[in-house]
């Protein structure tokens, strides 16, 4: 509260506050202005030392890590799916691909139809929703529903045996919700549990197993295995394990879990995901 010049000083004088405790408040005022100025800027310089600090020691660990023979191979697979997911890319945009949705072969209860996917929203400017978007075309969704590298193999569109095998495991991929149970940063390693089945995996990531808070959050996405390796494939969606959303998601799928689900699943939790504004502070604190 500002203090009138003329107004009875606070400190209980009996005199006006210009004629007494005014000066020494200004004085005070006015000294400790370039001191918090000074101390903000210390701790900006600290930050940006702590943050240049954290750079070089990731660098070196990556540096170390990308001679090692099973960390090459996993840039190789990477290249791989790159390139084969681009042809898909432009196999879908050309027209060439279209979906088809059979009867549902197994109906469940009185849940909502698998066209549930057409509520997503999918913003195909944003790395997200691109990956949302050609995930559910590329990969099998569900049993009643065709892919692209389903069609790839039908239509033999790769000659090679390794691209052929590497279709093969697209196809065999599993998508679904993960607690990172341990992190190995010298090996590239991130051990991963299905929250639903339980089922566990021990996935190459880089990034991943280089970031100390893995297991303040819940990663859903999808893991290839080929030639004795397993990695994601991109599609990553990050929840903070505190978030009252999949608190509620977890609780109510345990009790009537079911592999067809899936579908379901991931149209729920892309749409959260995608509405959520502080997702990419997460992202970018998790993840490579």
């Amino acid at each position: 509260m500002k203090i009138g010049r003329n107004a009875p000083c606070p400190c209980g004088s009996g005199k006006k506050y210009k004629k007494c405790c005014y000066g020494k408040d200004q004085g005070t005022a006015a000294a400790q202005e370039p001191l918090s100025r000074e101390s903000r800027a210390s701790r900006d310089t600290s930050a940006e030392l702590h943050e240049t600090l954290l750079r070089a020691i990731n660098n070196m660990r990556r540096y170390t890590l990308d001679k090692k023979p099973h960390i090459k191979e996993y840039y190789r697979a990477r290249k791989l799916h790159s390139e084969i997911v681009d042809a898909m890319a432009q196999y879908h945009a050309d027209g060439k691909f279209e979906r088809v949705i059979a009867p549902d072969p197994s109906p469940q209860d009185n849940r909502e139809p698998l066209l549930h996917l057409l509520e997503c929203d999918f913003d195909l400017d944003s790395r997200t929703g691109a990956q949302g978007f050609y995930d559910m075309l590329i990969y099998k969704p569900s049993p009643n529903m065709n892919c692209i590298t389903e069609e790839f193999l039908q239509k033999h569109r790769y000659r090679k045996p390794e691209k052929i095998e590497f279709l093969q495991s697209m196809l065999d991929s599993t998508l679904g919700l993960f607690e990172v149970t341990a992190i190995d940063k010298d090996e590239g390693y991130a051990f991963l549990k299905e929250v639903f089945t339980g089922a566990a995996y021990k996935i190459i990531d880089v990034g991943l197993s280089g970031d100390k808070n893995y297991d303040q959050y819940y990663l859903y996405t999808r893991i290839i295995q080929y030639h004795g390796i397993c990695f994601g494939t991109g599609l990553n969606l990050i929840f903070q394990k505190s978030d009252p959303f999949i608190q509620g998601f977890i609780q109510r799928n345990r009790k009537d879990y079911s592999p067809l689900g899936e579908f379901m699943r991931f149209t729920q939790l892309y749409n959260q995901y995608s509405q959520d504004p502080d997702k990419v502070k997460v992202v970018a604190n998790t993840l490579e």
